[in-house]
């Protein structure tokens, strides 16, 4: 009998399918990865039916399994070496570029409506070992994004939705590269007027945290079929925003807030990193910049007597003519296609 262990020990792997809902095995060479996450909750969710026959009993008289999917969060730090399979993944239109390493893999959003069977959707198997129990769940896509930065490192949650379960058709055996993360001296924010091509030329130094949330709000669709499993992902609207606290120095973004003036807001982290570090340089490196955006909220106050006066602030991401609402940009070594 196995014994009980602890999440140290837990392992989790991400292949791209071939075919979306297929399953790819991790026990096969060159088709995923071995992901470090920091915890992870995807859940197999089932709503039984149970029988309310009237026998007279004054309880339910049979359970009938019922239609699933699978769901939750994967909770990591951000390493470039993996991001690209969450953006393939996910309701995005991947461009690669570069014909050696370090490649360059630029997402933005697309208005498709589901990972409807036999679309263009990409989806990926997820494996999990947990207490050296093995499970495996395909037709995964990234539904939504929280990017963060927790103590100066750059974090994500993505929470993932599954199509179903299966099992692995060999023996799993883990490995793993060294971890490559981006710290406090990685990141930059710049903002600019919206646009295009706004040019991000002056780093701005009074953010005080920034959390970056992409919400496809997708929800798993079961249809009638000689399956249980759910048939594909629905998509709803897409809501980004981005959540901050800036030091209020005077009333410029302030007025910007109340007269709904759009700008533009960019994230850079890099590796190296530290003053004067660029994407373009960077051997490793992610950038999120969003082209058209409006103050959703922006709240100063006065505090405790010791408290810096700052602001708190919301900001949306709106749709640009001619361009994407946003992009995710991410400069990696591994070669994902």
């Amino acid at each position: 009998m196995a014994n009980a262990d602890i999440g140290a020990n837990n392992a989790v792997w991400v292949g791209l399918e071939t075919t979306y809902g297929t399953p790819v095995d991790p026990s096969a060479a060159g088709v995923g990865v071995w992901m470090p996450i920091l915890d992870e909750a995807l859940i197999y969710q089932e709503t039984k039916y149970y029988s309310p026959q009237i026998r007279q009993q004054a309880m339910a008289s049979s359970v009938v399994p019922a239609p699933y999917h699978v769901e939750g969060p994967i909770h990591f730090e951000v390493d470039a070496n993996y991001m690209p399979y969450l953006l393939y993944a996910s309701r995005h239109a991947v461009t690669k570029t570069g014909a050696t390493a370090p490649y360059t893999y630029s997402a933005v959003p697309v208005g498709n409506g589901a990972t409807y069977p036999g679309g263009t959707a990409r989806g990926m198997t997820i494996v999990v070992v947990r207490n050296g129990v093995t499970f495996m769940y395909s037709g995964c896509v990234v539904t939504q994004y929280s990017f963060t930065l927790n103590t100066g490192v750059l974090e994500c949650t993505a929470t993932v939705i599954g199509l179903a379960e299966a099992n692995t058709t060999g023996a799993v055996t883990p490995t793993w590269i060294d971890a490559e993360l981006f710290g406090a001296d990685a990141h930059q924010i710049a903002v600019d007027t919206a646009g295009l091509t706004p040019a991000f030329s002056t780093p701005s130094v009074n953010f005080d945290g920034w959390t970056l949330d992409i919400n496809h709000n997708g929800l798993a669709q079961n249809r009638i079929t000689p399956s249980r499993a759910a048939t594909f992902v629905k998509y709803g609207e897409t809501d980004v925003t981005i959540t901050t606290t800036l030091d209020f120095l005077d009333k410029t973004e302030y007025n910007n807030f109340k007269n709904s003036t759009l700008r533009a807001i960019q994230l850079t982290s890099t590796r190296p990193g530290g003053t004067g570090a660029t994407f373009t340089a960077a051997t490793e490196a992610v950038r999120f910049t969003q082209y058209r955006t409006a103050y959703d909220a922006y709240t100063v106050d006065t505090r405790a007597i010791a408290d810096l006066v700052s602001a708190a602030v919301t900001m949306r991401a709106l749709t640009i003519s001619g361009g994407s609402g946003y992009k995710i940009e991410c400069k990696s070594p591994a070669n994902v296609s």
